[in-house]
């Protein structure tokens, strides 16, 4: 097994940068900006909206959306890829200034917040410019989507597990794909990871999701 692209990625996420991860073919076969919610710099945010231009998502865990009472989108959730949206939320202007909650400023201030594990339902309000994402227990093995991933590589990175991530479109507004994404990641020196390379590294490594 080749894990070096899971080493890379780590090490990069551990430092505060972003990464590249892609998922299958045949699934979405889209990218996303991934970053560490616990290391999110308004620096960075402001790269994914410039840069990657998709919505911008927080992938948290199922005992967090439990602990803040992040209540379902939807009753029905009839998304292709069952992709568990909560209530949106910004925090609360207590935490660090926040206004509108859309700027980079504040989307970061939300996030940040978000990965703090001592976070509490009174420090958000609904609803708001950030959309959490609730991750599968059993992580990639489970589901090999996007929150998944960043669910998992937060906990690979002994952080919070709360990421952030936003899907990459091309500049005239098109899903960006492989070449797209290569030509991206050497652009801007950002570690490439596919979601399958991920999996494979946490199952040959004989790791629990659930227990990362």
């Amino acid at each position: 097994m080749n894990s070096s692209s899971v080493v890379k990625a780590v090490e990069a996420l551990k430092k505060g940068k972003l990464i590249i991860v892609v998922d299958n073919s045949d699934r979405e076969n889209e990218g996303d900006l991934l970053g560490l919610g616990a290391k999110m710099t308004p620096e960075n945010m402001n790269f994914m909206v410039t840069n990657a231009r998709g919505l911008v998502c927080a992938p948290i865990t199922s005992a967090l959306a439990k602990r803040l009472g992040l209540k379902a989108m939807v009753e029905k959730n009839t998304e292709t890829n069952k992709t568990a949206f909560t209530i949106s939320l910004d925090g609360t202007n207590e935490i660090g200034g926040i206004t509108t909650g859309v700027s980079a400023y504040d989307r970061t201030a939300t996030i940040n917040k978000l990965s703090d594990p001592n976070c509490e339902a009174k420090d958000f309000v609904h609803p708001g410019h950030m959309f959490p994402l609730i991750a599968k227990d059993g992580g990639v093995l489970e589901r090999n989507g996007h929150t998944e991933a960043a669910v998992d590589l937060a906990k690979l990175c002994g952080v919070t597990p709360v990421g952030t991530i936003v899907e990459v479109l091309r500049p005239d507004g098109h899903m960006a794909r492989r070449d797209y994404l290569s030509q991206m990641s050497n652009e801007y020196q950002l570690p490439m990871l596919s979601i399958d390379e991920l999996s494979e590294f946490i199952r040959e490594n004989g790791l629990d999701p659930i227990d990362l």
